[in-house]
């Protein structure tokens, strides 16, 4: 009897031993999984953080480049002269009339946009500092429209303008960015644009024939 009862006490302690083997193993794995997913989260933020400071770091150096593009652009040594555009838009549209000249930026260049006419059409034209057309349009001219021709020779020169526009007091400390060249009134008139790179815009008119400055109007 007394063989038989201990014999059965070894037995159930076996299985209790067994049962807390398995449990501990369980445990551990159970365990090893979580850290496992915790390395792999961890993972996964730092590659989306750096992912991200990455973008950021592009958008930046993208804004750098437009504004620094934009500051080394100079008005006032263009590599084609106002007179060598015209020359090219007349080349390209024979027979046509210049009615407005305009030279800007567009995409960290400078570029001429002149328009002009003959007796059935109106064209437009975007000229690089090649002296080459990039971008052209033609449209038909309605009834009503009426134009008026430029004269380039008979006006001070788009460097005189900037010239002039440049002594405001208003213009002070701030860049000239670009200028136009078009009939207002029935006069032809140079718009200076000065920029400051944010925050104000100042545009200068200069009558065309006689140099005098017109007036100046400011956007803050």
């Amino acid at each position: 009897m007394k063989k038989m009862l201990l014999l059965c006490l070894t037995l159930l302690l076996s299985i209790t031993l067994a049962a807390c083997g398995t449990s501990d193993d369980s445990n551990t794995e159970d365990n090893a999984a979580n850290d496992s997913n915790s390395n792999e989260t961890a993972e996964d933020n730092n590659e989306d953080t750096n992912s991200e400071g990455e973008n950021e770091n592009t958008d930046t150096n993208d804004n750098t480049d437009t504004t620094e593009n934009k500051d080394d652009l100079d008005l006032t040594s263009v590599s084609l002269s106002a007179e060598d555009a015209m020359d090219a838009f007349l080349e390209h549209f024979p027979g046509s009339s210049l009615s407005s000249i305009q030279l800007d930026e567009e995409n960290g260049e400078l570029v001429y946009d002149i328009d002009g006419y003959d007796d059935s059409m109106e064209y437009s034209a975007e000229i690089d500092q090649s002296g080459d057309v990039i971008a052209e349009e033609r449209e038909q001219i309605e009834s009503d429209e009426q134009y008026n021709e430029l004269v380039l020779g008979d006006y001070i020169t788009a460097e005189e303008a900037l010239s002039i526009a440049s002594e405001a007091s208003e213009t002070e400390g701030i860049t000239a960015r670009g200028w136009s060249l078009e009939f207002e009134n029935g006069s032809p008139v140079y718009e200076i644009n000065f920029e400051d790179m944010g925050s104000q815009e100042v545009d200068v008119y200069i009558d065309a024939e006689s140099g005098e400055q017109l007036h100046v109007e400011i956007d803050d």
